[in-house]
């Protein structure tokens, strides 16, 4: 694994989480130092996959978060003999910190974990706060509340505690605007990447939880319909903050998504079947619902820009290979939202 990737403990986080504790909650910390989208957490578990994923859920859950999402993870057809699994996790305390930076900044929600298995054996991963968050609610302003993430997520991992690890992989980014791409594409200051995708009177369905009930029960209907056959995989209710979240997953696109990342810039993984699995943690996609101005309005991530988000080191020449595949995300989950709601 590169020098650059394993540089977690000592170079990151431990300085930054020592930083934290001598502060203390309530002080404000500038973020700075390079992260990697993704952070790996337990290496080589021990008693097979299945396990694995029962020891996982059984950790979140003793570790006061609750699962909100806990589903098989769609691989690659092709010379993919190896499983993935998803788990996404909320806690009250953690929704507080993020939705006190406002509705939209519940895109950094829920903490997503992947288990995943290759040829060295089954692991455990998760989205890094640490560097998305800098991204989706604050460059500078929500230090805390990403290293309070990523010690909860030490401590869901914890009774794995002889296979912890702490090392980063995917891009590594030393801020949290992501450029674009050649100069054109995707990218730019996450507000802008917000878009409506419907709105409706906050009364035609009775309110904004209740939008999201007949949103998510029209989603559900139509999972099987169009090519990507995307699917409704929870529905996380905060509406007593005005946000209600839908999480949308598929089992093509997370395959499809997988294949074409691949290793990202990881050679050490360029000879396994699968390496792309490692990603499992990137998904599903999130809807948010807020209630502004006497409409309920469901926002999503332009698909482009959620895959450079999470996917940006699978290269230049990859993303402009698979230039039609966001938009055809996004455009089916348009059409599926409108079906649902008009």
């Amino acid at each position: 694994m590169h020098a650059r990737i394993t540089r977690f403990l000592l170079g990151g986080l431990l300085a930054f989480a020592l930083l934290w504790a001598a502060t203390g909650p309530g002080t404000a910390i500038a973020q700075e130092g390079e992260y990697g989208v993704y952070l790996k957490l337990v290496e080589n578990a021990p008693g097979g996959f299945d396990q694995v994923v029962t020891t996982l859920r059984e950790g979140a859950e003793a570790a006061g978060w609750t699962v909100v999402a806990d589903y098989e993870v769609g691989v690659p057809d092709k010379n993919c003999s190896y499983r993935a699994h998803g788990i996404a996790v909320v806690s009250d305390e953690y929704v507080d910190q993020v939705l006190s930076h406002g509705p939209r900044a519940a895109f950094a929600l829920p903490l997503r974990l992947g288990v995943f298995e290759d040829e060295a054996g089954v692991h455990v991963a998760a989205f890094n706060p640490l560097s998305l968050n800098r991204t989706i609610i604050s460059e500078t302003e929500f230090a805390e509340g990403s290293a309070s993430a990523v010690a909860a997520l030490q401590e869901i991992v914890a009774p794995f505690e002889e296979f912890q690890v702490e090392s980063q992989y995917g891009q590594m980014r030393d801020e949290g605007l992501i450029k674009k791409t050649m100069g054109l594409i995707a990218g730019g200051a996450f507000d802008g990447k917000i878009e409506e995708a419907a709105s409706v009177d906050v009364d035609e369905y009775g309110g904004l939880l209740a939008t999201a009930e007949q949103l998510y029960s029209g989603l559900e209907d139509a999972a099987g319909d169009y090519d990507w056959k995307m699917r409704p995989m929870y529905l996380l209710d905060l509406s007593d903050q005005g946000v209600v979240m839908i999480g949308m997953t598929s089992g093509a696109m997370e395959a499809k998504a997988f294949d074409i990342v691949k290793e990202g810039t990881d050679e050490a993984r360029e000879d396994f079947a699968c390496p792309g699995l490692a990603y499992a943690a990137a998904f599903p996609l999130e809807l948010v619902l807020v209630e502004e101005d006497g409409e309920v309005r469901v926002l999503l991530i332009d698909a482009m820009f959620r895959m450079k988000m999470f996917f940006e080191d699978a290269g230049k020449m990859k993303f402009a290979a698979n230039m039609k595949m966001p938009p055809s995300l996004e455009g089916e989950m348009r059409d599926k939202i409108e079906d649902s709601l008009y």
